[in-house]
C-alpha cells in the first residue's frame, strides 16, 4: 500500500482522487488548508493565495471554520481513500489549547494532529499542544501530530520541536517536510528521540530522503505536500532513491500504517 502522509485538501476532491489514482498512491492522511493554491491561474492568483499561506504559517491567521467544513466534505466524498488529522491552533492557552483539540480532532474522531505552524523561532508555543495531546491519550496511544518543517521554521525550532519529543516521549511527532533547509540536523535529531518521525515530501535535494531512509527506514514517512508538490513525482523520487526493497515497503506506506495503527 502506498500511503501519503501529507495532502493538504484540494477542491474538488474528485480531481484530488483522480491525481491519486494516477499517482498510484492508494491512501493519503488528509489536512486542511485555508489557502488553495491549485486554484491560481497567473503569477497575481498565485500570489493572493500565498499571502494567505504566509500569514498561517506565522500563526496570523486561523479562520477554522472554513477549512474544517472543507475537511468534512472531502473525507465525505474519498472515504477510505483519506485518513484525516485536525487543525489545532499554536499559541493558545492549554485549557483552549485542550478545548481546541476536543472540537477538532477528538469529537470527529480524526487519526492525529496538524499541520502545527507557527512564527519563526516560536516552536515553544507547541507546548500545550503536546501537554494536551499526551492528557488525552487512549490506553497510552497519544495521536501523532505533524509540524511544519520548512520556512518559517528556523533551525532552533526543529531543535525545540525535537526537545519537546524528547519531554513527551509517548507523543509521536512528524517533522514536516524532511525540516526544510535543516534536512541534516534533522536527520540526525530523528536518530537520536525514538519518537520523532520524518515526512520526506518536497524534498529539494534528492540526497536527502536517501540518506533519511539509510539512516532511520523504520521513521521515515513518504509523503507529497500536496498541492505545494506533485503526487506522482514525489513517489518516483523517494521509490528511486531507496534501493532496498524493504526499506522501500517501510517508508511507503508500511511505517504510516503502523503509526496510525492501521492494517496495511
Amino acid at each position: 500500500m502506498i500511503f501519503d502522509c501529507h495532502q493538504h485538501v484540494v477542491l474538488p476532491t474528485s480531481a484530488q482522487i483522480a491525481a491519486m489514482d494516477e499517482a498510484g498512491i492508494d491512501r493519503a492522511v488528509l489536512l486542511s488548508t485555508l489557502p488553495h493554491i491549485e486554484h491560481s491561474t497567473d503569477i497575481a492568483s498565485f500570489k493572493s493565495e500565498m499571502s494567505v499561506l504566509h500569514r498561517v504559517l506565522q500563526g496570523e491567521a486561523d479562520g477554522r471554520e472554513r477549512p474544517s467544513r472543507e475537511l468534512r466534505e472531502a473525507l465525505a466524498e474519498g472515504g477510505d481513500r483519506f485518513v484525516a488529522f485536525g487543525k489545532v491552533p499554536v499559541g493558545l492557552s492549554y485549557e483552549d489549547t485542550a478545548k481546541a483539540l476536543q472540537q477538532e480532532v477528538l469529537e470527529p474522531g480524526y487519526a492525529g494532529v496538524g499541520e502545527l505552524t507557527f512564527g519563526s523561532d516560536e516552536a515553544a508555543k507547541l507546548e500545550p499542544v503536546f501537554r494536551a495531546v499526551q492528557e488525552a491519550a487512549v490506553g497510552g496511544r497519544a495521536l501523532p501530530l505533524l509540524v511544519h518543517g520548512f520556512a518559517p521554521q528556523t533551525a532552533g525550532d526543529i531543535r525545540t520541536t525535537a526537545e519537546l519529543a524528547r519531554r513527551f516521549p509517548s507523543v509521536p511527532v512528524v517533522i514536516g517536510v524532511l525540516g526544510g533547509l535543516n534536512w541534516l540536523e534533522t536527520i540526525e535529531l530523528v536518530k537520536e528521540i525514538p519518537n520523532l518521525y520524518l515526512d520526506l515530501g518536497s524534498s529539494f535535494v534528492s540526497l536527502a530522503p536517501r540518506l533519511a531512509a539509510a539512516e532511520v527506514p523504520e521513521r521515515c514517512l513518504f509523503g507529497s505536500n500536496t498541492p505545494f508538490a506533485d503526487m506522482y513525482t514525489n513517489r518516483i523520487l523517494v521509490e528511486r532513491v531507496i534501493p532496498d526493497a524493504g526499506a522501500r515497503a517501510r517508508v511507503m506506506g508500511e511505517n504510516l500504517a503502523e503509526l496510525l495503527g492501521i492494517a496495511g
